[in-house]
């Protein structure tokens, strides 16, 4: 068996590397964000771009950036391109919740509430009188404590 050497040739070729420019991020409110906007994200596409608008939706507006996280198949990644190129403008105008005179079914459907949680928090208050303020709700169980200072933008007490 004779004993091949590798030969390589001594013209190399590169390809010239086209460098695009850095375009400048230009900061976009999320509440003012369209799907094309949302899309130009790496790693959102048509279906997650539209699951952030139907949050947004649902919510009535975002109050905060973090609320990317409740967003169901958003990675790291993605939040962290999210928050570099989106913030919150300005508080969205929504009606708030009367947390003290809302039906369980109205509760039930704010995307913080499940029904479980919603009924928990009508029990409360049959039994405690008035909630006053969002502590009253964290003594709640299954309130999500880490996420009150949020819920709270969309309550009034």
């Amino acid at each position: 068996m004779k004993n091949k050497k590798a030969t390589f040739e001594s013209k190399k070729e590169y390809a010239a590397k086209i460098v695009p420019k850095k375009e400048k991020i230009i900061i976009l409110d999320i509440n003012q964000a369209t799907q094309e906007d949302l899309m130009k994200i790496y790693g959102i596409g048509e279906g997650i771009s539209i699951r952030i608008l139907k949050q947004k939706e649902s919510l009535g507006g975002f109050v905060s950036m973090e609320q990317m996280n409740d967003v169901w198949g958003l990675s790291p990644e993605v939040i962290s391109e999210l928050n570099s190129h989106f913030k919150v403008g300005s508080i969205p105008k929504f009606k708030k919740i009367a947390i003290n005179d809302v039906s369980l079914k109205e509760l039930s459907q704010f995307p913080y509430f499940r029904y479980p949680l919603a009924k928990q928090i009508v029990i409360y208050r049959s039994m405690n009188g008035k909630i006053t303020n969002i502590e009253d709700l964290s003594k709640i169980k299954g309130f999500p404590v880490e996420k009150a200072k949020i819920i709270s933008l969309y309550l009034e007490f």
